[in-house]
């Protein structure tokens, strides 16, 4: 399915639900591939060391959140690591931070609606886990903070 740059209004965070220094890109691929999905599901991986891979294309829908018709209009990062047991690196943080703003500012989308998955309407997950939630909910009241300024 085709995703129109004009119809991306939302970010969406996840974990992998896997051990943050055990999992790799391919692997999350090969397993979503094995679930029928074509592909991985987001369209960006972090792993451990902070290295960003590109999944899906930016013009194809994601899988990765079905709930609020969000396959259709989000872009999906996803990172090693299961944040109920684990917490992210420094290094995993500031590529997400990084990649965050830059999609942000080049595909217009507001600040409350960079999201975990957790957060989207009617998605009973506890993904992206409490520790990344919880950096996601700082990250959103600094943007809006440096906004004001």
């Amino acid at each position: 399915m085709k995703l129109l740059k004009e119809n991306v209004k939302y970010l969406i965070v996840h974990q992998s639900a896997t051990d943050r220094d055990e999992t790799t890109f391919e692997q999350i691929k090969k397993f979503h591939i094995w679930q029928g999905m074509g592909n991985i599901a987001y369209h960006y991986f972090i792993d451990a060391r902070g290295k960003i891979r590109r999944g899906r294309s930016e013009a194809s829908a994601g899988t990765h959140t079905k709930a609020a018709g969000m396959a259709t209009k989000s872009l999906g990062i996803c990172l090693a690591g299961n944040f109920n047991t684990q917490e992210p690196t420094i290094s995993q943080l500031a590529s997400l931070e990084r990649i965050l703003k830059d999609l942000a500012f080049r595909y217009k989308i507001e600040t409350d609606n960079i999201l975990g998955h957790r957060e989207v309407p009617g998605s009973a997950t506890e993904c992206p886990g409490d520790s990344l939630n919880e950096w996601l909910v700082d990250f959103r009241k600094n943007l809006k903070t440096k906004k004001k300024i």
